[in-house]
């Protein structure tokens, strides 16, 4: 999160207080189960931390589960691909040297940038051809290194992230799970808690406003099913950070349910976790792992590292379900097409011919997309110059992991989805009505279970997350050249 997010959040926070399918590759498992056989997870506990691409994050898992004598079984950077930059080069996916990168951006013209570099709109044909230009232009706008975009095009490995890639795969995960619309994180970070963003495409606070929408939070409130939102980080005047408070006036109501982190660690170890848990990530302390110049996304791993594994040795660990996401990708580059609504899946792809944009490899990929507008809102805030759209495509794809005792051993989906499916997941779990047409069109994510089995009861000891790495965000694009100036008209 950039300073400006940060500022913008501590604005909402006063105001706050102001205000009073398809099968994937399993373990041989069921693909399917009922709600009734569902109840035994009693508590679901989402997270998101900032800003990774699935390519930039977990674009050499399949080496990883190679190495682990599993399938390499995962679209990932198996091929390397190639960007055009604004000085007519091209850049070419390559392995970051180190923990920190320069800052990148999802928000919306940037989103729709990378998917075509000078036809941004709705409509265009997908090229995915302008991350480096996008992240160029934000260097060159803010002022620090890498003008030409080349830290958009860098990757982690295994050994680099060895914990978030050994949870993926002694767990279960996905690689065609989306942020469910093509903007940053304020704007997404909506659709985690109410399956839309009411029509901003832009952080609310720009324009001074708030939600009226209906959150999770409130069909839990209807139901007595319990909830908590476990938070990082405080402002400052100390108050707790919580995107709730985008929603007036209920999330002025609801402070009470607003904990620090300190708190989800005791309640996993007195088996006092709510039957919904909602963490908010380490905006402030750096622990979030989005790109920054002073943010270390090893240690950021390192932290989500004890969070997991803190549910993992505790008496809570038997009917949990802990589902970690990414809000965004960061403008970074991933070489599989969003979904758009009524259009099949596209990605690059290496041939005879060269890199070309053509068909998804799945067969679900084929299909005609299916992302309705949440609720039917256009945009409502649209800067000039903007990309023209609406809310019928998702983001890019982010890295999902899923830690349960119910989770299948080393478990790939390809079922596309966005992660509006957390939201009907627990619908489904707790027998809720859907928020919105969005989350209503979800997959309800059955194919990750298998609670007949509990097959990971007894899951093997995770290693501690390396923090060896080094953080200097100049080596994130040094060895390609980081810098182009552009010609003066």
């Amino acid at each position: 999160m950039t300073l400006n997010k940060v500022s913008f959040l501590i604005l909402l926070l006063s105001l706050a207080f102001l205000m009073t399918g398809c099968q994937g590759v399993g373990a041989g498992a069921p693909t399917s189960t009922s709600t009734a056989t569902a109840q035994q997870a009693n508590h679901i506990i989402f997270m998101m931390q900032e800003n990774r691409s699935f390519d930039a994050y977990f674009g050499k898992l399949n080496d990883f589960r190679a190495g682990q004598s599993l399938g390499r079984d995962l679209d990932a950077l198996d091929t390397l691909f190639t960007v055009p930059a604004d000085d007519s080069t091209t850049i070419s996916n390559f392995h970051l040297v180190t923990s920190c990168i320069f800052n990148t951006t999802a928000a919306w013209l940037e989103s729709h940038g990378d998917m075509n570099r000078f036809s941004p709109s709705d409509g265009n044909p997908l090229l995915l051809d302008g991350f480096s230009h996008t992240a160029g232009a934000q260097a060159q706008n803010e002022g620090f290194a890498d003008t030409k975009g080349v830290r958009s095009m860098g990757f982690y490995n295994g050994t680099d992230l060895n914990s978030p890639y050994f949870f993926a795969t002694q767990f279960a995960t996905s690689d065609r799970w989306y942020a469910p619309a093509p903007a940053q994180t304020e704007v997404v970070r909506l659709y985690a808690m109410a399956a839309t963003s009411q029509g901003f495409v832009h952080p609310p606070q720009e324009s001074n406003a708030t939600l009226s929408a209906t959150t999770i939070f409130q069909l839990l409130d209807n139901a007595g099913v319990s909830w908590k939102i476990y938070s990082v980080d405080t402002d400052s005047t100390g108050k707790l950070i919580t995107s709730l408070n985008f929603f007036q006036p209920y999330g002025s109501t609801k402070q009470g349910h607003i904990f620090p982190i300190s708190q989800y660690f005791t309640d996993v170890q007195n088996g006092t976790l709510p039957q919904f848990a909602y963490i908010e990530p380490a905006f402030i302390s750096g622990r979030d792992e989005h790109p920054g110049s002073g943010t270390n996304i090893q240690l950021g791993a390192q932290f989500m590292n004890s969070i997991l594994t803190a549910l993992i040795n505790s008496p809570s660990w038997k009917d949990s379900i802990f589902i970690e996401t990414f809000d965004e990708s960061g403008g970074l580059f991933d070489h599989v097409g969003p979904m758009i609504n009524g259009q099949s899946i596209q990605e690059l792809s290496q041939g005879a011919s060269g890199q070309a944009v053509g068909p998804g490899k799945y067969p679900m990929d084929a299909s005609a997309q299916h992302v309705p507008s949440p609720d039917g809102i256009m945009p409502k805030d649209l800067h000039p110059g903007d990309a023209q759209g609406d809310f019928t495509r998702t983001g890019f794809r982010v890295p999902l992991i899923i830690v349960s005792p119910f989770a299948k051993p080393h478990f790939v989906s390809h079922t596309p989805m966005d992660y509006t499916a957390v939201l009907r997941f627990v619908e489904k779990r707790f027998n809720l009505p859907n928020l919105t047409q969005r989350d209503a069109a979800q997959p309800d994510m059955s194919e990750f279970f298998d609670f007949v089995n509990a097959p990971n009861m007894n899951p093997s000891a995770a290693a501690q997350q390396n923090t060896g790495l080094g953080c200097d965000s100049t080596k994130a694009s040094a060895a390609s050249g980081s810098t182009w100036t552009p010609p003066t008209s």
